[in-house]
């Protein structure tokens, strides 16, 4: 299940990712994260990640479509995670994002992770 944070702003969206992700996650999700594309440019992204069960087979193809469509339109991607997995994942995933544009936190470090997605906003809406 995906579920969008109450933080989110602007091109900043946050979500709560937790269960398995099927396709019809991906069917929310994409349009949303697209319709902010198109609103904003980019989107910066924080994925929260808790009680994670994986994905099925749909919803990782789903995944790395969208990962390959709109990899430069994620202008930073925060993943806020509970296991060592998801931290090993976020690594594999860097070769898709600019240098340094995403970035794994624990659980614990949640303010840090809004923080550093939020990091020059208020500079690039003046």
């Amino acid at each position: 299940m995906i579920e969008i944070l109450p933080e989110s702003s602007g091109h900043v969206v946050g979500f709560l990712i937790s269960g398995k992700l099927m396709h019809a996650d991906y069917q929310t999700f994409v349009p949303l994260l697209e319709k902010h594309i198109q609103e904003h440019g980019s989107v910066r992204v924080m994925a929260v990640f808790h009680d994670f069960a994986g994905l099925e087979a749909r919803a990782l193809w789903d995944e790395m479509k969208f990962d390959t469509k709109h990899c430069r339109d994620v202008e930073r991607c925060a993943i806020v995670g509970e296991t060592a997995w998801e931290e090993w994942s976020t690594k594999l995933a860097k070769p898709l994002f600019p240098k340094g544009m995403i970035r794994y936190f624990d659980r614990a470090k949640m303010s840090e992770a809004w923080a550093w997605i939020q990091e020059g906003e208020q500079s690039e809406k003046e």
